[in-house]
This record gives structure tokens, sequence and C-alpha cells, in this order.
């Protein structure tokens, strides 16, 4: 039986004062209820704005009811688990309200995850049913009980559209969101509505207002889209949905420039990116908070240089539904020279402390856990009863209940939270919580490999971290890297895949047997990458075929620090990611003048083949330049 964990003690609800009476009642935490305040108030101003299509908070609410009526006539109920496979499109965020006020919990289906990772979740989570945009991209379990997004449009077509009433209440799940375990088993965070409704009247110095935008470009199965999403729902903001997948800078630069954006949530390696080659942008943008990592000293003095606005440095989790903790930065000065950035000090009705292993608070710059409390705390994990047991505890003080994050932290003698590492086997790659436990299973499993485990290296330049894979073969000999790569994009996301493989004759063990993971150690990340290609040195030898490939090889090695690289290594499988692709495509696109997209050098994933595309693009350009002005 699922066990709940119990409501923290709650703050007494802030009232709107009345002329000759008491304060008025606040309304209750749940987002559907403080969203339609937020309709009745601004149901004129623009809820989405994508392209050339604006749709108002009025339209918007009412389609999302229309569609929540076809839900409740398809059987959805009060507490249901509903799947959402879609791109980041305007129909998403009807969809998710649709979800939510017709009572169910929104189970958010990645389309970029790997189809056998989707499977895990869906037999996990079991949800019925799974809207989608494009049934053939899910997992062939989930295609029978699949709801075609086409399908609840017309059927909910002519149903009425005033706000129904599902019955929610402030302690339902909205989201079951899911994030890697140690065990390879996903863990479903059941997100309750308080948790992300705090965000209208508890989101502190945020002070989100109707004139601003927000950029919406996290993965909305990622716990960072809540900010970007509740922030601008609840207090009547423009959202601003970008392309499907990392943004490029580009398209940032334009949604600031062109579209508006004065609030911009990054995490930190593409904050690093835009700061090193479209620091202009940041001029007209008033709030950026960055989350995910420890953030750059030298970019944030760069960045804070450019701009009046204030950068917050925040600090989140899924477990506590949304942003926790900010910290905010308005001068160059605000960095110290050490480079340590605090996490800073809690949101309104959120508590933030350290404790040492037996849950006493630290003293002043005592390492110790850093636990969250209050009304963002999580109801545990699906399913998950003794995990569950283990990570939300009960407050000492009396408090409420506590979430144990993991995380290591001090309080320094102004009172501001300064992360310090981690006391477990997680990690942020890119802004997402990886278990390397989780990535060493997947290995492991993987033909041809004996034994396996993953660690987590820190770049010194770039203060990015990277996985590196230590394994041993029955045979004795070395895999091929790309092919280990191919094998488990196949089956994890991209953020899971090591960057390299270390090929190890025995893998070393304390006086216990068990592994030491204190002996698997790197010189430095980028030599373990060129280390693992040298590992089969003849494989991607290739005389160069076209002219444009020594272009593009050139401005691959610039970015990714990659010296020793041929034109048909592999990007993913020597090192590189996602931000990567972003700054080599925003490179490209200005030596060529074409448009190059993220999801372009993803897809075409080596100097050999993204240099071919380069040539076809620019063939293709010229001969449409031709025809019209033939």
């Amino acid at each position: 039986m699922e066990k709940n964990v119990k409501a923290p003690s709650l703050p007494r609800p802030l009232g709107t004062a009345r002329t000759g009476g008491p304060p008025a009642p606040a309304p209750p935490l749940v987002l559907t209820t403080l969203f339609e305040e937020v309709v009745r108030a601004h149901g004129g101003s623009v809820a989405l704005a994508d392209g050339a299509e604006q749709i108002t908070y009025d339209r918007l609410n009412r389609r999302a009811n229309r569609m929540a009526r076809h839900l409740r006539d398809r059987g959805v109920a009060r507490g249901d688990r509903v799947g959402v496979h879609m791109r980041r499109s305007p129909d998403l965020y009807a969809v998710l309200l649709a979800v939510l006020k017709a009572g169910g919990c929104v189970v958010p289906l990645d389309p970029a995850y790997p189809a056998e990772y989707l499977a895990r979740i869906l037999r996990e989570a079991r949800p019925s049913p799974v809207i989608c945009d494009d049934a053939h991209a899910l997992p062939p379990e989930a295609r029978d009980g699949a709801l075609a997004l086409h399908d609840l449009v017309t059927g909910s077509d002519g149903l009425p559209d005033g706000d129904p009433d599902p019955g929610t209440g402030p302690e339902d799940t909205a989201f079951l969101m899911y994030t890697s375990g140690s065990t390879g088993r996903p863990k479903g965070v059941r997100i309750a509505h308080r948790g992300l409704a705090r965000l209208g009247p508890h989101s502190g110095p945020l002070d989100i207002t109707p004139d601003d935008g927000l950029t919406q470009s996290a993965a909305f199965s990622f716990a960072a889209s809540t900010i970007e999403i509740w922030l601008a729902f609840l207090h009547g903001a423009t959202l601003l949905p970008m392309p499907p997948g990392l943004p490029s800078l580009p398209d940032l630069r334009e949604a600031v420039e062109k579209r508006g954006a004065t609030v911009l949530s990054l995490p930190c390696g593409l904050f690093n990116a835009l700061v090193d080659q479209e620091p202009e942008c940041l001029r007209q943008v008033r709030i950026i908070v960055l989350s995910g990592d420890f953030p750059s000293p030298g970019h944030l003095r760069r960045a804070l240089a450019h701009t009046d606005a204030v950068v917050y440095n925040g600090y989140g989790c899924t477990e506590n539904s949304s942003i926790t903790a900010l910290h905010p930065l308005t001068s160059p000065d605000d960095v110290d020279g050490a480079g340590v950035v605090p996490i800073g000090r809690p949101l309104p009705t959120v508590t933030l402390d350290v404790y040492d292993p037996l849950m006493r608070p630290c003293a002043t710059d005592e390492v110790g856990e850093l636990c969250v409390g209050g009304t963002g705390v999580a109801l545990g994990y699906a399913d998950q009863p003794e995990l569950t047991a283990e990570k939300f505890t009960e407050d000492p003080d009396g408090g409420g209940l506590l979430y144990r994050t993991g995380d290591l932290a001090r309080r320094n003698g102004r009172g501001d939270i300064v992360l310090v590492g981690r006391s477990d086997s997680m990690v942020k790659i890119r802004g997402f919580r990886v278990e390397t436990s989780a990535v060493t299973l997947a290995v492991r499993a993987l033909d041809g490999v004996a034994d396996a485990a993953v660690k987590a290296f820190e770049d010194d330049d770039t203060h990015e971290k990277h996985l590196v894979a230590f394994y041993t073969t029955p045979d004795g000999r070395p895999a091929d890297p790309g092919d280990l790569v191919r094998r488990l994009s196949a089956d994890l996301p991209s953020h899971m895949v090591p960057s390299a493989f270390r090929h190890l004759e025995r893998m070393p063990t304390n006086v216990n047997g068990k592994t030491d993971r204190t002996a698997l150690t790197v010189e430095s990340p980028k030599k373990e990458i060129r280390n693992s290609r040298n590992e089969n040195p003849e494989k991607g030898k290739k005389t160069m075929q076209n002219p444009l490939e020594s272009v593009v090889l050139q401005a691959w090695i610039e970015i990714s620090g990659m010296d020793e690289f041929s034109t048909t290594d592999s990007f993913l499988g020597h090192g590189g990611n996602s931000l990567h692709f972003v700054q080599l495509a925003f490179r490209l696109q200005k030596i060529f003048g074409i448009e190059i997209t993220t999801e372009s050098v993803f897809r075409h994933g080596t100097v050999e083949q993204l240099a071919r595309f380069i040539e076809e693009s620019r063939d293709r350009a010229a001969t449409s330049s031709s025809a019209s002005h033939g």
C-alpha cells in the first residue's frame, strides 16, 4: 500500500484586506483554483505567445475546461494518473491544465527520452489514458491506451467551457515526475498542488507581474519547467514557449529582443554559453534565475557587467516541487574572490536548514545535510514506501515534514546557505539529477561488459561535470566506446550517458572485496575522453572528403576542447553534450549564413555527416534563391 507522507505545517494563509471587515480568506493552494483567479483578473491578457499565435488567459482557460470535461466523460476521476507525451507547443499547456481541471495527476513523458526508458516509467506509473501528439512515437505497449491530441480536441468541441469543480485540494497529487533511481528503477515524485501553487502568493523576491514574459525551455518532465510555467500562469504573465529541445542561442536572443522575454530561467551551462556568445541580449531582461549546478563565477561577473538584471543563484529539487531558495546578485562585486556563490535563503513558506547525522542543527560554517520543509515538500515516492520513509522525515523541532536532500551544505556568517557537494551517488549533469549507481547498472547490463562503476568528475576550467564509466570485459579486451554509447543511448536519456569509458583489467577492491571507488580516478575529464577514443586508435581515421569538414572540425575542437578528433568520431560518444551542440550550431550558423539548429547537430552527429548536411542546405538555399529571382 502506498504511503502518504504527512502534510507539512503550513503558515496562516495571507488574505486581501476589505474595507470595513476582516481580511478575505485566501484561496486554497490549488493550481487550478489560483489559475482561475488569474483568469478572472487578467482574462484578456496574453497567456501564451508562440510566433504569430497569441492566446489569452480566457481562451486558454475555456479550451482547457472543454478538454477537462471530455476527459471526465472518458472516465478520468480525481486522483487518476494521466500520461502526457507531447512536444512543446501551446497545445501542451492546455492539456496540462485540462488534466488538472479534470482532477487528474499529470505524468509527464518526455518524447526526447528513449522508448525503453519511457516504457519503465509507464510500467511504474500505469497512467490511463496517455495523451499524445504522435502515437507512433510512443513505446508499443502504450499505443493501445493512447488518446490522440486531435481526438481530445475534436471530442471536446461543443462541451461547456465554464470552470469545472474537480474537488481537488492542496494535498492532491498534481504531477508525478520521475527521476533516476539508485537501483535503476525510476523514482516517481508525487508533487502536491500546494507545492507548485505556492509560487503564486509566495514567490518572494521574484515579484513576477502581468507585464513580464517568461521563456519556457525546460522539458516539462523536469522540475525546472515548473519555475517557468507556474510563475507565469499564477501571475498573469506571458509564457513564451521555445522550440522543442534545448533552445539555441539565436532563439534565446530573439525571445528577449523580439518576443518580450523579461525573465529567463536557465541551467548554468546554457547561461554560460549565452554570456560567452550573446551577452548584449541580457541588457533587456530584469530577472535571470540560474539553477541545476554550481554557477561559474567568471560568467556571473561578465553577465553582471552587461545587465541591470538581478541574477538569482537558485536552488530547487523535484522533492520540493520547484524553486526553493534564491541568492540575488546585482553587481560583479557580489561574486566574492573565492568564487563561492551561496544558494541564499528559502522562499516564503519554505524552510531550509543544515543538520548533522543525528538531525541536530549545525553551527555556522559546520557542514551537514541540507533539509527542506514547508509547503513545497512532496507527498513521497509513488509505490515506494521504504524509500519515502528514508528520505522524508519528521522535523526534530516539530515543524512538520522535512525532505533530506542528500546535499552537503553549510550556513555562512551572513545566514546564507552554501552548497558543498553530495553525500550520496547523485550528481548534477547539465542541470539534471543523475544517480551514478543507475548508470552503473545500465553499463553492467550491456553484453560484453563484465563489471562497471560510474563516477562524475568536474572539469577545472568550465566546472562542468562529466560521467566516466570504468569497466572490465570477459575477454580482457576494450570495447568500442562509440558502440557502448549507441547501446546506452537506446536505454538512457542523453544526460545519463557517460562522456568517457576507461577499460580496466580488473576493478579495484577494498579489504571487504567491494569496488574501491576512491581508486577510480582521472587526471582530467577531457584527457579521459581523449584516452577513451584512443583505445581504438584506428577507428575514425579518414581523409577529409568535403572541404567543409575542416571548418566544422576546427569549430568542434575549439568548443569541446577535444584536440584529437576525427571526422567520423561521434560527437556524443567522445565527450560531446547538448550545450556543446548549442555552441557549435551557433558558431556554424554565423560562419555559413544558413540555419543550423541544435537538433541538426544532434541528428548529424559526426563532422562528416554535419558537413554534408551543411553542404546540402547551402545548395538548397542557393537553388531556392535562384528560383525566386528567375
